[in-house]
């Protein structure tokens, strides 16, 4: 009896080990966010425009973007085009973007110059970034992305 009890304590270690190893090797294949999620801001006339390039096997979500006036209640809210429905293992059913997601808006109504932009996305191994906060700074004749 004594056999099988260290037996089995041996093979939950073991399995614990695998289960970190996978952990750490998972770490390790992880993007920095800014590197999954890149965006790029371009002020064209009157309007404002947002690109995200996202990498493969990655994705943000179309609900947790979020597009605030600094230093007011002020929200914008630009079109997005349709995204994929997934089913996804923290938020449920949600529509999210891959490959890459484009928006904008007129910066005419904005009372000031400055734009927080939120968003969040996951990679398909289960790994989720938390939110990603952006500070647009808008001048001019020039956008200038500020972290």
């Amino acid at each position: 009896m004594l056999g099988l009890w260290f037996t089995s304590t041996i093979s939950a270690k073991e399995s614990s080990n695998k289960e970190l190893e996978k952990l750490l090797f998972l770490e390790n294949k992880i993007l920095p966010a800014d590197q999954v999620f890149k965006l790029k801001v371009d002020l064209r006339g009157g309007e404002i425009f947002f690109r995200w390039d996202i990498e493969k096997k990655c994705y943000l979500y179309l609900d947790k973007f979020s597009f605030e006036v600094n230093n007011s209640n002020d929200y914008l809210y630009p079109p997005f085009p349709r995204g994929k429905l997934i089913e996804d293992e923290y938020f449920g059913k949600v529509e999210v973007f891959f490959d890459k997601v484009e928006t904008f808006f007129r910066i005419d109504t904005l009372s000031s110059k400055e734009i927080i932009i939120t968003y969040q996305g996951c990679n398909q191994e289960g790994y989720c970034y938390t939110p990603i906060k952006k500070y647009i700074l808008v001048n001019d004749d020039q956008t200038i992305l500020i972290n």
